[in-house]
Parts: structure tokens; sequence; C-alpha cells
């Protein structure tokens, strides 16, 4: 998948899991508000919640342009920079000191790929749950408050619960293995990981403590956290 305009204009191309957009020499310096309005019509589908590898050819790249960059293209649209690819040496090195995530090739490069695509795909939920109230999210789920009785929440990974825990917590739907929950006061008579369950009462050890829970050997452990 490739979409441009013109030999000199903006290019998106897709490589995988991300997607390369590639900003040549001449709009250095320009008001990219107004060269990118078209562009991101028509690519505005594939760059909302994307990661993206960002080129930049040429020479010359200064602050203000990157800056130009994230509030014209990458902001409006909804992506998510995993990398910047400067072609000059010297802008690699200033955007290196910098702290800029700069695009690496191999297996440094794959490994970043996958953290960036585990912190894109994790939930914070910033209030409590009352019942009734059921959260449902493919990657792992961190609730800032308490999971009260009656409420629910599933996820693909794991689960923790900054608070107490007294509702349903289900981790693991989709990657049981690497799969937790942890919760800040646990009160809850069952926690699941992917196809398994464990059932607790206030006579358990670790009730109203602060634990994490993992399938080790095919049976869900709780190991109390101790501050």
């Amino acid at each position: 998948m490739a979409i441009k305009g013109g030999k000199e204009d903006l290019e998106l191309r897709g490589e995988g899991e991300h997607v390369r957009l590639i900003i040549p020499q001449r709009l250095r310096g320009k008001d990219l508000r107004l060269e990118s309005e078209s562009f991101l019509e028509k690519t505005s589908g594939i760059l909302k919640d994307a990661s993206v590898v960002v080129d930049l050819k040429g020479s010359g790249w200064d602050r203000g342009d990157i800056l130009s960059v994230v509030e014209s293209i990458l902001l409006p649209a909804g992506a998510s920079v995993l990398s910047w690819s400067p072609e000059e040496e010297d802008v690699r090195s200033w955007m290196k000191r910098e702290g800029f995530a700069l695009y690496c090739s191999g297996t440094e490069e794959k490994a970043r790929i996958q953290q960036h695509r585990l912190l894109v795909e994790s939930l914070v939920v910033e209030e409590s749950l009352r019942s009734g109230r059921k959260i449902d999210h493919d990657g792992d789920i961190m609730i800032l408050g308490n999971v009260n009785e009656g409420a629910e929440v599933f996820a693909g990974r794991s689960v923790v619960v900054v608070g107490r825990l007294r509702g349903l917590a289900h981790a693991g739907l989709t990657r049981s293995e690497e799969a937790f929950i942890v919760s800040g006061q646990f009160e809850a008579s069952q926690v699941r990981i992917g196809d398994r369950i464990s059932y607790m009462d206030e006579h358990c050890a670790w009730w109203g403590k602060t634990v994490s829970m993992k399938v080790v050997g095919g049976s869900i452990v709780v190991r109390e956290i101790v501050p």
C-alpha cells in the first residue's frame, strides 16, 4: 500500500504492523497545514491510531520543523510516532542527543515495534467501576480506582486494579500465558485467567491484601505483594 501525490509530495507506505510517512525535503520550513490538507483527507482512515515511522528526507531539519510535522500531520490524524528516520546524519545526531526514538534496522526495531504495540493497546480507566459497569479490552487494563461488587473487567492480557477489587476480573482472554492480575486490596469471590477460575472468600490468607495472580502449572497462584 502506498499513497502519495506528486514526486515531491507526502507519501504513506504500509510496512506490516506500522506505516511509514515520507516527508520530502521541499516541505521543510513550509506551512505543513496547507501542504497536508488533501493528504490527510485521503489517509485519515489509515493513520488513525496507527504507529508511524517518520522519514525526513534531505537535510537541515530542526526542532521547529519536527514540531510542525507533529502539529500539522500526526496529531490531526490521530497517529502516534514509533520512531524517526532522518536522512541526514547531522539531524540524526541532534535528535539522538535530545532523546528522540530513532529508527533502527533489524531485531532492535522489531523489539521497539512490539513494545510500542503493547503500550498502544493498554487501556487506563481513571475512575472506580460501580456495580453493573463492564470494561472489555483486547490489551492490558489498568483501573486507577476500585472495581466494586457487580462490576466486570475483561482483558485480553493483564488486569491491574490500583484500589480494591471486589468485582469480577478476567485476564488472559487472548494471551493467558503472559497474563496476570494485580489488586491493591483483594476482596473478590473469584478471579479468572484464561480458562482458569479460582474461588476465594474472606478466610483466604491474602483477603484484603495487595496481591498478584498468575497461572503457574495450570493453576492460578496468588502471591502477596509486600511493600
